[in-house]
């Protein structure tokens, strides 16, 4: 079962994904915040993870540097989430290894295609 990880502090969202991806076979571990992500990769690798850009504390460009700097993490492909939409902030993302960025909200089908697409 491949386990993917939300990190988003907003814990509707975290619901609204689960009730997604659960059905469709996935193992959802989620987090508040990247400082307390970061604590949960210790005991587990996620085979992806899902990011919002505005967290309290640490961004997620910023957990997504820290994941692509330590050789443990930096394969885990990433999708980031969030209502930031200007070209500017694409940039940024695809400049830190994200994979797909993608403004809320989306169709969860999208979503879906583009974790069976990066899951491949």
């Amino acid at each position: 079962m491949k386990m993917i990880l939300i990190v988003d502090d907003e814990e509707d969202f975290h619901r609204v994904l689960r009730r997604m991806l659960e059905p469709e076979g996935y193992k959802v571990v989620s987090s508040l915040s990247a400082e307390e992500a970061v604590r949960l990769l210790e005991a587990a690798v996620p085979d992806l993870a899902i990011l919002d850009w505005n967290l309290p504390g640490m961004t997620g460009l910023g957990f997504a540097k820290v994941l692509k700097q330590d050789p443990r993490f930096k394969k885990i492909p990433l999708i980031m989430y969030t209502v930031r939409e200007s070209e500017k902030d694409q940039l940024d993302a695809y400049s830190h290894d994200i994979q797909f960025f993608l403004t809320k909200p989306v169709e969860s089908v999208v979503l879906l295609a583009k974790i069976k697409q990066l899951l491949q």
